[in-house]
């Protein structure tokens, strides 16, 4: 299941790299310093909408988060082979049982989705919290709502829904 899930990240990268980003405004713009290198990790989340890089939320146990806001890519119009490697994130501090969303029964879990049936959130565990008997991937659908998870994304000011930056390599 899980080299599945990785195959069509990788498969939808190159597609969106070959393609393009398109940014949806100028405030999609976003900074942000190297990203922490940290053992904690409780989960990641991220927009299922693949027209675009999505910025990715990076949840910790220690009560931090980290949003991804840029990336590593090719120049436009070149191929583009490289594996997804966020480089920029934005950090800061949360104070939410996010366990919780985890408990709205409008959590699916390992629901495969095809390309032109995609989910509004894709929830990924960390290894230590599958360990734990939680499944490695979750979904949150269009048209539903878990109101645990609008409300910590409220709490926190974060908006998924935006497109990374790329950061051009050579």
């Amino acid at each position: 299941m899980k080299k599945r899930i990785l195959s069509i990240l990788l498969c939808s990268a190159l597609l969106i790299s070959l393609t393009g980003c398109k940014k949806e405004s100028e405030s999609t713009i976003m900074g942000g310093d190297l990203p922490l290198n940290k053992d904690d990790l409780i989960f990641t989340i991220n927009s299922g909408n693949k027209s675009c890089i999505p910025v990715s939320l990076a949840i910790y146990e220690d009560r931090t988060y980290e949003l991804f806001t840029t990336y590593k890519a090719c120049k436009p119009k070149q191929i583009c082979t490289s594996m997804l490697i966020y480089t920029k994130s934005i950090k800061g501090k949360y104070n939410y049982d996010v366990m919780k969303i985890f408990k709205d029964k409008n959590i699916v879990a390992n629901q495969s989705h095809s390309m032109d049936n995609l989910p509004e959130y894709e929830i990924y565990m960390s290894d230590k919290y599958v360990q734990k008997n939680y499944e490695y991937y979750y979904t949150i659908e269009k048209n539903t709502t878990n109101i645990f998870l609008d409300n910590f994304l409220k709490q926190i000011k974060v908006n998924l829904n935006l497109c990374a930056n790329p950061e051009y390599i050579d």
